[in-house]
């Protein structure tokens, strides 16, 4: 059984890198930002300071979700995608799983235990995400803007 006040098990490392572009260069541009603070984040957590970067990180990810969820299903309702739904159901679920955290560091503090917890949500979570469901959209939203660029002006 692992000590739960290990923190070695935690990455003390993680980088934005193209493999994650989805070609929406507004997407791109909110996703490597969030990739610069988790970075920062999981830095201070190898260097044992961790509690002065939880509170900064989970403020962040607050308007993060709010403003980058909100932005990116509006540019799915206007280009009519039809994964809008799935689409949501995932940030749905990042939504809920980020509330559950934020309940639990106000009860028990910045633990290693869920420090543990929000790093595989914020990494391994993410990182499908954007590999898969993100992407997806990109090619979507791409083919729509495409679309209307051709389209004679009046």
């Amino acid at each position: 059984m692992s000590d739960p006040s290990d923190l070695s098990v935690i990455p003390d490392r993680v980088e934005w890198s193209e493999r994650l572009l989805v070609g929406v260069p507004e997407i791109d541009a909110q996703h490597k930002e969030l990739y610069r603070r988790i970075d920062r984040f999981l830095r201070a957590l190898s260097a044992r300071k961790g509690k002065s970067e939880v509170l900064p990180l989970m403020a962040y990810l607050d308007d993060y979700i709010r403003e980058h969820f909100a932005a990116e299903q509006q540019m799915m309702e206007l280009s009519e995608y039809a994964g809008l739904g799935d689409h949501m159901a995932e940030h749905h679920f990042f939504e809920e799983e980020y509330r559950r955290l934020c309940a639990r560091l106000d009860g028990e503090g910045a633990t290693p235990a869920l420090a543990r917890e929000l790093v595989a949500l914020l990494v391994d979570w993410l990182d499908r995400h954007l590999e898969s469901t993100d992407r997806a959209f990109g090619a979507h939203l791409s083919r729509h803007r495409a679309r209307l660029s051709r389209r004679p002006s009046a």
